[in-house]
């Protein structure tokens, strides 16, 4: 297993001078003519002795500051439990520190980093630049509310809007927030318009946030059902699927989209579904509103992931990345939809914040440079090449844009299996889709040795994780797979789809033959 020193993870090697030395050795026995072999050996367990000891005593120090560290973690753990509601399942690991793209935990242990918590650093951990930003603007003003202006936040609205198809820039503190902001103002723009509209459209395996209007246009079930009834009038199309779109009739009032879908499985969103979209929209007085939250600003090698497409939208959603780290929302509109918003129509009291809007002033002007970019396009284009050459050996198929990446496995048992093995080689990834996807979204920054690295320990865990699903302890493969494999017979085979041999699986043999 790869493990990464502490020293390593600080970016930092002890000074020489630093190091303890070796103690002097005395009291050997010299060799001189006539010295008898038991006075040699003598000599030399004695010089053993005092060379081991330096040593045994680091261990001895090592492994209790390692229990202390361990007692430290479970004690965290155990208040978390009483104290803390809990968010998205069970959580183990406690990071205390973080260094572009490594995180270091509570016991010690350093995790090469490829969630950027979930999508949102998109410039890595602590990056220099961003903090002495915020340090600064902390020492400065941090909050006002939204009573009064404040230089950052304008100066924040207005790149939004030199940089996208928008006119205004509105803020919040999510991307949850953003969509409940987006779903008020479409509706507020219809009824100025004095034709009231409630209909709103999604699509399936969408995910646009847990608060209760974004969470009817979200897909999952099991997300909603306890919270029912949730805003009425939300219809589901399937993604990328021009059929059926005659759903988006003159009552609609808007059309919620990711461009690529993130939560739902990393699945882009193609050239002729985002048209047919636009088309449609056009023909009904629909509104358009893309749900950039996760792939938006950078991640898909575009600025916005809009772009791809050429498809402007008429809303458009934001968050994660936008200030580093920090939390904020935005919901950016074109003037015509900009036009119909009152004040007090929509508000928020920490929204924009001078603290929050100089970070997000800084990520946006690192992330928009042409060449930072360029640097996302390649970094993603070797990881996806990478993935697949280590996923499709595997029968697994690659699949996303940009730094937003998937590989699809056949159930959730194999991808949560391979997810665990990766975070014991000290990798973090994330899942999506039914629980079948193994998401990749490392850092916007992230190197080719940052990414090669992580491919190396991704590779390991496929082994680890492929063990795991044999029946009766004995790993199957299936005849089709089997029989792509036969030809590598010398190397090791990576037994990840552990499924039994069934009559379709004999049958899609023989159709490929």
């Amino acid at each position: 297993m790869a493990m990464i020193s502490s020293l390593a993870f600080q970016h930092v090697s002890a000074p020489q001078e630093q190091r303890a030395p070796y103690p002097r050795l005395v009291g050997t026995v010299p060799r001189a003519s006539g010295a008898s072999g038991t006075a040699r050996s003598s000599g030399a367990s004695a010089t053993a002795a005092v060379l081991a000891a330096p040593l045994a005593l680091r261990k001895a120090r090592r492994k209790a500051k390692l229990h202390e560290l361990h007692a430290a973690s479970s004690e965290l753990r155990e208040l978390a439990k009483a104290n803390l509601l809990n968010n998205y399942g069970e959580r183990q690991m406690i990071f205390q520190e973080g260094q572009g793209h490594m995180l270091q935990d509570n016991d010690g242990e350093s995790y090469l980093d490829f969630t950027a918590g979930i999508a949102v650093n998109c410039l890595g951990h602590s990056d220099p630049g961003w903090a002495e930003t915020v340090a600064k603007q902390a020492g400065r003003l941090c909050h006002t509310s939204n009573l009064y202006l404040n230089e950052e936040q304008i100066r924040l609205g207005q790149r939004l809007v030199e940089l996208s198809f928008a006119d205004k820039a509105f803020f919040c503190n999510s991307g949850t927030e953003a969509n409940e902001a987006a779903i008020k103002f479409a509706r507020k723009y219809h009824f100025s318009r004095g034709e009231p509209r409630s209909k709103l459209i999604a699509f399936e395996n969408a995910f646009h946030g847990r608060t209760m209007g974004a969470l009817a246009l979200t897909w999952k079930e099991g997300y909603k059902k306890p919270f029912e009834p949730l805003m009425p009038s939300a219809e589901f199309l399937k993604y990328n699927e021009t059929d059926g779109l005659e759903a988006i009739d003159e009552n609609t009032c808007a059309v919620f989209v990711e461009p690529i879908q993130g939560e739902g499985g990393v699945v882009p969103g193609s050239q002729d579904f985002m048209s047919a979209l636009r088309k449609r929209c056009d023909e009904t007085g629909t509104l358009l509103i893309f749900d950039e939250v996760q792939c938006g600003l950078g991640r898909s090698g575009q600025l916005f992931a809009y772009e791809i497409s050429g498809v402007t939208p008429d809303l458009m959603t934001l968050a994660k990345p936008l200030a580093g780290g920090l939390p904020i929302g935005a919901v950016l509109l074109t003037e015509a939809v900009a036009s119909c918003i009152s004040p007090g129509d929509h508000g928020s009291t920490f929204a924009g914040a001078p603290l929050v809007s100089a970070a997000a002033r800084y990520v946006l002007e690192r992330v928009s440079a042409p060449a930072f970019l360029e640097s996302v396009r390649t970094s993603g284009a070797h990881l996806k090449a990478g993935l697949e050459k280590i996923s499709e050996p595997r029968g697994l198929k690659v699949r996303g844009t940009g730094l937003l990446l998937g590989v699809v496995f056949p159930t959730a048992e194999q991808c949560g299996a391979v997810q665990k093995a990766a975070a014991e080689e000290k990798l973090l990834v994330l899942t999506a889709g039914a629980g079948n996807i193994l998401r990749i979204a490392p850092a916007l920054t992230v190197t080719e040795k940052d990414v090669d690295e992580a491919l190396e320990r991704l590779a390991k865990a496929m082994e680890v994780g492929a063990l795991q699903f044999c029946h009766g302890g004995v790993a199957v493969l299936s005849c089709f797979v089997m029989k792509r494999h036969l030809a590598k017979l010398a190397e090791p085979i990576a037994l990840l789809v552990c499924t039994e041999s069934t009559s379709s699986d004999m049958r899609e043999e023989k159709d490929a033959r």
